[in-house]
């Protein structure tokens, strides 16, 4: 997500549109990154982003010139299944097939559609026509845009209704991968031949809020920003919850515990990190998040400490549930033997992620299968 943000900021400052928007849409095999991967290039060869360990991005650039001439989209296919050398003679090591498009970034919605939905932290999905069997030419508004909210920004050209027959499956498509969170590419038979769209989803950024401003949480604040998650902080003294000690953090919040507001808490699906070192305050948080829509919340210090607030809470009522239960992680963190505030950090967030990704944060060794589930 910081990736894609940096992207953004530099599209901007890019006054006369004179770049190519690289977008990874499809792996087959093995790869180095996921579909929805993203590069920015301009005339001069200067990139921003990543779509591969370093293995296509060479061509990737020599192609810019020829897509900013032609003001056309194109779509290139890179197989190495055949050949582990047969990129330029590079020894890659992995065997697959990647495809890329390549766009002139110059009269694009699609950067402004994501910077839509990461303004509003809201999910969305792109669907992006990126090959058509008939050799017509690919356009930049063949797009379908959809929000978790309904909205369906309608396509802004006439090529909208030469897609219009098959519209509702496209949306169809689009939806169940905004459900799944994942992209993929699909073919669709129509009087034109078939056509085939990317269907892109556009996550919303991680919220993390870290209730207590002492030192410890300034390694862990910095990381989540160098992730590109939003970051809250929460703490009753003014002194503390500051840009000057937080320069990261997003959005500060100062109150005690039994103040904060309904809307202090953790907005559906965040994580919540408990570190304010004082188990009263501790507790009156924890008895507002375990019933608040955070999907992950972790509590600092011994598992007995947090074993006796749970206790109180249940006793105070009403009863903590199986499933609330199931949303605390205390001790906080995976078990990499963090010794120092830095390395505590790490393997919060590294337990952060693998929660939000379905994982056990197991070694990666003795995985089976593909690492991406592909």
């Amino acid at each position: 997500m910081k990736e894609l943000r940096e992207i953004l900021r530099r599209a901007e400052q890019i006054d006369d549109g004179e770049a190519v928007l690289a977008t990874l849409v499809d792996v087959k095999g093995s790869g180095y990154r996921l579909p929805g991967a993203r590069m920015l290039i301009d005339r001069d060869g200067n990139s921003l982003g990543t779509l591969s360990g370093g293995c296509l991005e060479a061509d990737i650039v020599e192609r810019v010139k020829h897509v900013l001439e032609s003001g056309e989209p194109s779509l290139v296919t890179y197989d190495t299944t055949v050949n582990e050398n047969s990129v330029f003679g590079l020894g890659m090591g992995c065997r697959g097939v990647s495809r890329v498009l390549l766009e002139p970034l110059r009269n694009n919605p699609a950067l402004e559609f994501i910077a839509h939905c990461i303004d509003r932290r809201e999910r969305g999905v792109m669907s992006t026509l990126i090959e058509r069997q008939d050799g017509g030419e690919l356009l930049h508004d063949a797009r379908f845009f959809f929000t978790e909210s309904g909205e369906l920004p309608p396509p802004k050209s006439q090529t909208a209704a030469e897609l219009n027959e098959f519209f509702e499956n496209v949306s169809w498509d689009a939806k169940s991968a905004m459900r799944e969170k994942r992209s993929y590419c699909k073919s669709y038979p129509t009087t034109m031949g078939r056509l085939e769209f990317f269907h892109e989803v556009i996550d919303r950024r991680t919220a993390l809020m870290i209730f207590g401003a002492g030192r410890d949480a300034v390694p862990l604040a910095e990381l989540a920003a160098e992730l590109g998650w939003h970051v809250s902080l929460i703490d009753h003294r003014p002194a503390r919850a500051s840009k000057d000690l937080f320069p990261t953090v997003d959005r500060f919040i100062v109150s005690r515990p039994e103040d904060l507001p309904t809307d202090g808490f953790a907005e559906n699906g965040s994580a919540a990190v408990l570190m304010n070192h004082n188990l009263n305050m501790d507790r009156e948080i924890l008895s507002r998040l375990i019933r608040s829509n955070a999907r992950y919340i972790a509590v600092l210090g011994p598992k007995d400490r947090a074993e006796k607030m749970l206790a109180e809470i249940s006793e105070a009522g009403p009863e903590v549930t199986e499933d609330q239960l199931e949303k605390i992680y205390a001790p906080a963190g995976l078990d990499i033997g963090a010794p120092t505030p830095s390395t505590i950090a790490l393997s919060i967030v590294a337990e952060i992620q693998a929660v939000f990704a379905g994982r056990e944060g197991g070694f990666l060794r003795n995985r089976q299968g593909s690492i991406y589930d592909r």
